[in-house]
């Protein structure tokens, strides 16, 4: 650890234990944050199974062990003091005050809170209902998500308006939570993402994937706390998700793709055919002249 320390103080004591594990084992930090995301969306699939790649001795799994005990004791303290927390954004930092040579910065929360106070105060919410794999529910998107932060922002503001706004009690705001959905380039976003959803109780979808150049090209995603419904329970889960049209964000694609395509192949419409002209007698052409002269004069 740097004798300047540059990340939160809440994530230090995570920190120190995956910088004191890299050192005393000779891995590289990259791929040791890498393979924690990989163990905690691990630890909350229902499926169980195997970690893709796991190269970790039994000995070394348990210092995962307690890492993400460490992690889940953070986010804890954390959002119940704060409402929401980034842990992975500046632990990431922390790891790489450099941004990895990336450029990657997290947004600062307190922006994150303002830039979704800004966009959602005073928004009318029933009018951004829409169809999700966890009923109708406002969705809210952030098509480079990195971390979350701006979601997770956005989900905090909109939870206070149901309460005071619209005063809604408990029971109605849990069973209207807003659906968040993640997408992002970046695979390690992702999965950063579909962690923080999933702690904070969320539903949603994280999703990896060229929202620009590609979007309906999903490289990998994940469907978020589906065990919560309909029936709701306190076991949250990560499942991984390859179909394009299982996510919200990539579905409305398609749909409007092959509306695009059909109306494109839908044969053309005949063409009208103009009513029979009547045949004029010698009273209308007679009249038709008086007309014309009419007009002249």
């Amino acid at each position: 650890m740097s004798k300047e320390y540059t990340g939160d103080n809440a994530i230090r004591p995570l920190e120190k234990l995956m910088n004191d594990f890299c050192r005393s084992k000779g891995y590289d930090t990259n791929q040791v944050f890498t393979d924690f995301l990989d163990y905690l969306i691990w630890l909350f699939n229902p499926a169980g199974g195997k970690i893709d790649g796991w190269k970790y001795s039994s000995d070394e799994s348990k210092k995962f062990f307690e890492m993400a005990g460490t992690y889940l004791k953070i986010m804890a303290q954390q959002t119940q003091e704060l409402g929401w927390y980034d842990a992975f954004g500046d632990l990431f930092m922390a790891l790489h005050p450099s941004g990895n040579g990336k450029g990657q910065f997290f947004t600062p929360p307190s922006v994150c809170n303002m830039v979704a106070a800004c966009n959602m105060r005073g928004a009318n919410l029933e009018e951004y209902e829409t169809r999700t794999p966890f009923g109708k529910r406002i969705c809210i998107n952030d098509p480079a998500a990195g971390s979350s932060r701006l979601i997770l922002a956005g989900n905090k503001v909109l939870l206070e308006m149901m309460k005071n706004d619209l005063h809604y009690d408990d029971i109605k705001i849990a069973a209207n939570r807003p659906y968040l959905v993640a997408e992002d380039l970046d695979y390690n976003c992702v999965k950063m993402s579909a962690i923080n959803i999933m702690v904070h109780g969320c539903f949603g979808e994280a999703v990896c994937h060229d929202t620009l150049c590609e979007p309906e090209a999903v490289r990998a995603g994940y469907i978020i706390n589906e065990s919560m419904w309909p029936f709701p329970t306190n076991v949250p889960s990560i499942r991984m998700e390859m179909r394009p049209e299982r996510f919200v964000c990539t579905s409305r694609m398609i749909a409007i793709r092959k509306a695009k395509e059909a109306q494109k192949e839908a044969p053309p419409p005949p063409d009208k055919q103009e009513p029979p002209k009547p045949e004029l007698t010698e009273a209308t052409t007679r009249k038709k002249k008086e007309y014309k002269q009419l007009e002249l004069w």
